[in-house]
């Protein structure tokens, strides 16, 4: 007989965000190249996740769906009440056709984890690169790459590193105006950085992170993330 789940925490988990994220895991090494294959399709060469895993430099986390659904539950509620607006429900039929194209080329199986996207940050004297942020494409759009980069920023902050920096596409303003709301700015130019276009690169690199006022801005960044997709469980280590 399954136990009774109490009101409170109906309550609970009714506020939990469907993902979390988790670290990186040997079973996940398969999803991980498909997510990178998705999102970066035409990355070259692709990343070695086992060798990531040996590397002692490297810290990689995962988003995974909680509730053990598939990729075909690509629905996340976007903080409106039920019923409120038409658009939400709109766009996530729109995502849900989507996925029909794309479910048949997972590796995911049921019983296992599903994973939406990763972060991969490098750690090198006191300072935390963050070296990719890749999300399904039919996730995309749902605060699971912002919730990857917030989890990104805690672990930094909880190993006391200094700061935390990147690189992003001079032209992608999305990504630009996401990493200056988590207080980076930028710092410099990588000329004809990447292999596909030869577009330059924007170095953006925060301030240190662990004195005032950045733990302020932090903090009040997440809360506005929380307030539009809701809490996420977040297992760093």
């Amino acid at each position: 007989m399954r136990p009774r789940v109490s009101a409170i925490e109906k309550k609970l988990r009714s506020n939990l965000l469907p993902f979390g994220v988790r670290a990186m895991a040997e079973r996940d090494l398969s999803q991980l190249a498909e997510i990178e294959r998705d999102a970066f399709p035409a990355l070259f060469p692709p990343t070695s996740f086992r060798r990531e895993m040996r590397n002692r430099l490297a810290n990689y986390l995962v988003a995974w769906r909680r509730d053990g659904a598939s990729q075909r539950d690509t629905s996340i509620e976007d903080g409106a009440e039920p019923d409120s607006d038409a658009r939400p429900r709109i766009s996530r039929l729109l995502r849900s056709a989507r996925s029909v194209w794309t479910r048949h080329y997972t590796t995911w199986e049921p019983g296992q984890d599903f994973l939406a996207g990763f972060v991969g940050t490098w750690y090198m004297d006191d300072e935390a690169h963050i070296v990719a942020v890749g999300v399904r494409a039919e996730y995309q759009g749902q605060g699971i790459g912002e919730l990857l980069l917030i989890a990104a920023i805690e672990h930094a902050m909880g190993r006391s590193t200094r700061v935390v920096t990147l690189e992003v596409r001079v032209s992608n303003i999305a990504a630009k105006s996401l990493y200056k709301k988590y207080g980076f700015s930028a710092k410099g130019i990588r000329k004809r950085y990447y292999t596909d276009n030869r577009e330059d690169a924007l170095i953006m690199t925060t301030e240190p992170i662990q004195v005032p006022p950045y733990p302020a801005q932090f903090g009040a960044a997440v809360q506005d993330h929380e307030r539009r997709w809701r809490h996420a469980e977040r297992l760093l280590s």
